[in-house]
């Protein structure tokens, strides 16, 4: 999804966060110990506190900044900052004061230590995403074609100069005044209908010569937003990209799975009692909502899940969650915003029915009105569905054709990429949700 030059401004960005760490470490331990820090950094402060780093550059991760999208200073970005700077923190006071094997327990040099390291590390940041911006020369874009997937991208490039790229040219064909744009291109994106004009595929053979990087409008695409544009797409590129075998992949994932499953199942057990007990007080009707969901290779399975409408919700017949449905019950509501709705979900992992990340299963009705009106649907289910899924942790709760639309492309992005340290990932990303608004 990055290029090499996205890839050095994060490496960049992470080596900072681990400096300052350090940093602020060192300069607390001399605050408070004077010419005695050395020994105390050796002997009590080095080994726990870098254990803490990892963890809290994980953090970091999950909270979103490493995306190049993110590093803007704008308002997101600081309250961000503030949420996960007290994650953080919570999370040190945790560390230290459950794991006591270390035999150091910081409370004035923990509440110091927090002090320069926030101070230092909004500095940092701050100053980074101004640099990004305005110190690293982007690279000049031509982009050949009109439609809306060419327009989405002139769009949010000139709105994220973060990333590292500038709209020199749109062109919607290639005529007399080419070569002289091409002179102040760097990056040439060209749609796949210009690979079957002979005389166009000429020009864009010649910049070869001339030092200008290509890439086609799908592949630059998928690098800038992590989705894949359908309206790029064709039966051949699927069969390219889609049709290869992850066995070994599939092969380690399921007793992963299972594993983990079983574990959570074990460890949720008191706050699935809770929930069972609230759910019975405050309205009638079944605790466990039950209702088919179409899988791998299309097959029907059933979905469990915590019932968060009332009774009679689809007296009706099926239809879309809406935000701020009527048909929610207070607790339901609290149950969605947390998720915790989905933790009988965890029984369809022991038997096989899902995976902890892959597309959201849908529902058959639903499937078969998609199918008609979403051009390669079908794509999702050669894999297992997921609780989780890259267009989850990407898009917004689809509640229309158009929202399924868009998640259809993330879908797609992740069956092409789908491996266990993507999953791990996406995993990763999922604990975000739970606190910061994706």
């Amino acid at each position: 999804m990055m290029n090499d030059i996205s890839k050095l401004k994060l490496m960049l960005l992470g080596a900072g966060d681990i400096a300052l760490m350090y940093v602020s470490l060192v300069a607390m331990l001399i605050i408070r110990y004077h010419g005695g820090f050395y020994y105390e950094l050796i002997r009590y402060h080095l080994v726990p506190f870098s254990l803490l780093f990892c963890l809290w550059l994980i953090l970091f991760y999950i909270g979103g900044f490493y995306d190049l999208k993110n590093l803007k200073n704008n308002l997101v970005f600081k309250r961000n900052f503030m949420i996960v700077m007290f994650i953080m923190f919570l999370a040190a006071i945790l560390f230290f004061y459950l794991i006591t094997a270390f035999g150091v327990s910081p409370k004035t040099n923990l509440f110091v230590f927090f002090l320069l390291f926030g101070v230092l590390e909004y500095a940092w940041r701050h100053i980074y995403n101004i640099v990004l911006i305005t110190s690293m020369t982007p690279l000049n874009v031509t982009i050949i074609g009109s439609n809306q997937d060419e327009e989405l991208l002139v769009n949010y490039i000139a709105g994220n100069p973060q990333i590292g790229y500038r709209i020199r040219h749109r062109i919607e064909t290639i005529d007399n005044s080419f070569a002289e744009k091409l002179a102040s291109t760097d990056l040439l994106i060209i749609p796949d209908y210009i690979k079957k004009d002979k005389l166009m595929v000429r020009h864009i053979y010649n910049t070869l010569f001339k030092g200008i990087g290509i890439k086609d409008v799908s592949t630059f695409y998928e690098e800038i937003f992590g989705k894949i544009p359908l309206s790029e797409l064709e039966e051949s590129w699927v069969i390219e990209n889609l049709s290869a075998q992850h066995s070994l992949f599939d092969t380690a994932k399921r007793p992963v799975e299972l594993g983990l499953a079983v574990i959570l199942t074990l460890a949720a057990l008191p706050v699935i009692a809770a929930i069972i007990l609230v759910i019975k007080l405050t309205s009638s009707g079944s605790i466990i909502y039950k209702q088919r969901r179409v899988g791998k290779y299309e097959k029907l399975f059933t979905l469990y899940k915590f019932r968060t409408m009332v009774p009679d919700a689809e007296s009706k017949g099926p239809q879309w969650a809406e935000e701020d449905d009527a048909r929610i019950t207070a607790v339901g509501g609290f149950l969605r915003r947390t998720h915790l709705d989905e933790l009988p979900q965890l029984i369809n992992v022991i038997r096989g029915d899902l995976s902890f990340v892959g597309p959201r299963p849908e529902r058959p009705e639903f499937v078969e009105r998609l199918k008609k009106k979403i051009p390669y649907y079908e794509i999702r289910h050669i894999v297992k569905p997921g609780i989780t899924g890259w267009a989850q942790i990407n898009y917004k709760y689809a509640s229309s054709i158009d929202d399924t639309y868009e998640k259809l492309k993330f879908d797609i992005y992740y069956l092409k990429k789908r491996s266990l340290v993507f999953d791990m990932l996406i995993l990763l990303k999922t604990i975000k949700t739970l606190f910061i608004n994706p």
